[in-house]
């Protein structure tokens, strides 16, 4: 048995370790095919919206036009989602194989499970073994206890006469045979005898018993007729205790009927009186919630008659500082703007609104706005701003409007020392005075910030890192 148990658990240790082992791989599989299915679905969500976006689109990482570069991004993306599709198959496959436990881990554990059957046995074996020991000591002990009693019954055969006489031992047995019947019958006696000696305190008992109850009957007998007992009296004050006794049932369910319905009426009560003091909670708050209401009623038409005098003295000095800036940058092709309550811009050629505008011209219209707000509010704080920035102005505007922009905000020095310009269009960087590169490096996680001279350089491919140009 001991052998048998170093067995068993050394196999078990065996067992457990294939098992851990075959587990973990599983585990891994599964974990590497749902990280595998959510990486497919963001391949194929960012690949759906590259081609949607078409060759016009901006690049959602770099923000830039993708152009010609559309092509080689939907390659790259179905390069990536063949990639995850074939990984996918491979762990789904190893899944499938891992799905029953395999060869080693069944061996395994076979012979853990023979191991423990040999132990059981031995176990079964080992406990009969014990009894059987068990069972030969008491053996020996009853053995030399007949041994010792035969030597007794040895040594009083040995001290008793020898000889055997046939006659006499026939006579014996026939008396013996004659006493038998008297034996059985003095036995039966003896029997009936202690019986009957039980029964005599109970039949005195009960003989006292009998006489209390005779007695007891007389003197109930004497009671009943000098009351005069009648049969059809007491009929009739049965009847009237039963009535009573059913009124009185009847009158105690009232009782509780009434008791039920007083407990449910106090309960109405307050919750009638929690309710109307719910209800005068409540019309108070109304009343102050009206109130608010008309304080913030008389705030919205005195924010709106604010709003409307500010836009009818601002608006048109809007409007007309916009119009020059728009002949500066349209060389006078353009010199005229208008303005709707909410600000938006609406370009007039000749007077006359124009209905259709192309994406440089809406660029233009938002740029001199900006200027103009920046120019009047710097006139009304009475004192010039130090700097102006601009975030991605060039974006629609063709190279001659560039170059347009650029001339006015160097026109606007004395109003605006200082202009940044944040944007990615390399070919305006020949105007800037100065030109400072932010570029991510996606293999250190970080931006990079230099210092850059203002000459031209070929645009960035679509993917490469993003960069800004400011100046």
């Amino acid at each position: 048995m001991r052998a048998l148990g170093d067995r068993l658990q050394a196999a078990e240790q065996a067992a457990e370790t294939e098992r851990a082992a075959w587990v973990r791989e599983k585990e891994y599989a599964a974990t590497r095919r749902a990280e595998l299915l959510k990486q497919y679905d963001d391949v194929r969500e960012q690949r759906e919206k590259i081609a949607a976006l078409g060759p016009e689109g901006e690049c959602p990482t770099c923000r830039r036009q993708l152009g010609v570069e559309h092509a080689a991004v939907l390659g790259v993306l179905d390069r990536q989602l063949q990639a995850v599709i074939d990984d996918g198959k491979y762990f789904r496959g190893r899944l499938e194989q891992l799905a029953q436990p395999p060869h080693g881990v069944l061996s395994a554990e076979g012979e853990r499970d023979k191991l423990r059957d040999e132990l059981r046995r031995a176990s079964e074996r080992a406990g009969l073994v014990r009894a059987q020991v068990e069972e030969r000591a008491r053996a020996r002990q009853e053995l030399d206890a007949a041994r010792r009693r035969a030597d007794v019954l040895k040594q009083g055969l040995d001290a008793r006469p020898t000889g055997y006489d046939a006659a006499r031992h026939d006579s014996v047995r026939a008396e013996l045979l004659k006493l038998d019947p008297i034996a059985l019958e003095a036995a039966a006696l003896e029997a009936r005898a202690q019986r009957a000696e039980g029964l005599v305190p109970e039949a005195e008992q009960a003989e006292r018993d009998l006489s209390t109850a005779e007695q007891r009957v007389r003197t109930l007998t004497e009671a009943v007729a000098a009351e005069g007992y009648s049969e059809e009296r007491y009929r009739l004050a049965k009847d009237r205790y039963d009535r009573a006794l059913g009124a009185l049932r009847e009158a105690e369910l009232a009782l509780v009927e009434a008791r039920g319905a007083l407990t449910r009426a106090e309960h109405d009560v307050i919750e009638v009186e929690k309710r109307a003091r719910e209800r005068a909670a409540r019309e108070l708050e109304i009343a102050a919630r009206k109130s608010r209401l008309r304080l913030h009623n008389e705030l919205d038409r005195s924010f709106s008659d604010l709003r409307a005098d500010l836009n009818a003295a601002m608006r048109p000095e809007i409007a007309e500082l916009a119009s020059g800036f728009l002949a500066d940058l349209t060389d006078g092709r353009y010199d005229q703007v208008d303005l709707n309550e909410n600000y938006e811009v609406t370009i007039l050629d000749d007077g006359v609104p124009k209905p259709v505008i192309s994406g440089g011209e809406e660029d233009i219209a938002n740029l001199v706005l900006r200027l103009a707000i920046s120019q009047m509010i710097a006139e009304r704080a009475g004192q010039p701003f130090s700097l102006l920035v601009l975030d991605e102005i060039f974006g629609a505007l063709d190279e001659a409007r560039r170059q347009h922009v650029l001339g006015l905000l160097r026109h606007l020095g004395d109003r605006f020392p200082q202009v940044i310009l944040i944007t990615h269009i390399e070919q305006v960087r020949d105007g800037l005075d100065r030109v400072i590169r932010v570029a991510y490096d996606a293999a250190r996680g970080v931006s990079a910030v230099r210092d850059d001279a203002p000459v031209p350089l070929a645009p960035p491919p679509i993917g490469a890192p993003d960069e800004s140009v400011a100046a």
